[in-house]
């Protein structure tokens, strides 16, 4: 089914997965696309979306004039280092490119936290 995926409940009643495909997010894939070494912010800079165009923000602000400021999210940076901090999982540097990320992204959309 491409990018669309449903859940299914005991009763077989079908839903919309609430998150599905999150595709390279974190510039996760660190092996082609967004080697450890490479400069954090460019590759922020260079990644594409490949929805309805190839810009992020073109999608937002396409969302948000068809449906209205509707996104939010309820979290903040102490919420960010602390789930960081209680991984033992993945190494520092990985801990801190998906921190550096994270909080760019909360400077750049600070109207889409409540915290």
């Amino acid at each position: 089914m491409h990018n669309i995926a449903v859940l299914m409940n005991g009763s077989g009643e079908y839903k919309l997965c609430p998150i599905f495909d999150n595709g390279a997010a974190l510039l996760s894939d660190v092996t082609l696309d967004y080697p450890m070494n490479s400069d954090i912010y460019d590759m922020m800079d260079e990644v594409k979306s490949k929805t309805i165009c190839s810009d992020f923000d073109t999608q937002l602000d396409a969302v948000e004039n068809a449906f209205g400021y509707n996104i939010t999210f309820n979290f903040d940076k102490k919420d960010v280092d602390a789930l960081l901090d209680s991984q033992d999982l993945y190494s520092n540097d990985v801990k801190e490119r998906v921190r550096t990320i994270l909080f760019q992204r909360i400077r750049k959309f600070q109207y889409l936290f409540k915290n």
